[in-house]
């Protein structure tokens, strides 16, 4: 594990393989102490290779943001958050434009509770259907 500290990641180096001819038979090796290194140059891993193009993580910071105003909103009215002060009032309004389409999903008598279950399946909804069009859009 040490012997790879200073090297890059998908370049590795590693002996020449020994042919074995029997099971069970070991060679040994060279009476002049040289063994050959042979360098493998290896592809990087998949997530390097597929970064992200610029509109997939802008779908993506998207899918995050809508996710985010959400349960925000959320979290500030099961804080019973003051509903006149404008940050509070902002987070609330964007909040119930985004979860407009989940409006009546699931019905409560407690309307805290509806919108507590509405609108965190709207952020899921939002969070998964931005992932996978930033997924189709990375290659």
């Amino acid at each position: 594990m040490a012997s790879h500290l200073g090297r890059r990641r998908h370049e590795t180096t590693k002996e020449a393989p020994r042919r074995r001819f029997w099971p069970g038979r070991t060679q040994t090796p060279p009476a002049d102490g040289t063994a050959k290194t042979v360098v493998v140059k290896r592809k990087p891993r998949r997530w390097l290779r597929s970064r992200q193009n610029p509109v997939s993580a802008t779908i993506m910071a998207a899918g995050w943001a809508a996710a985010a105003i959400l349960a925000l909103g959320i979290i500030l009215t099961w804080g019973n958050a003051n509903p006149g002060n404008v940050l509070v009032d902002a987070t609330l309004d964007a909040g119930r434009w985004l979860a407009t389409p989940f409006h009546d999903v699931f019905t409560r008598t407690d309307p805290e509770q509806q919108l507590y279950i509405n609108w965190a399946l709207a952020g899921v909804v939002y969070y998964v259907l931005a992932r996978a069009l930033s997924w189709m859009t990375r290659f």
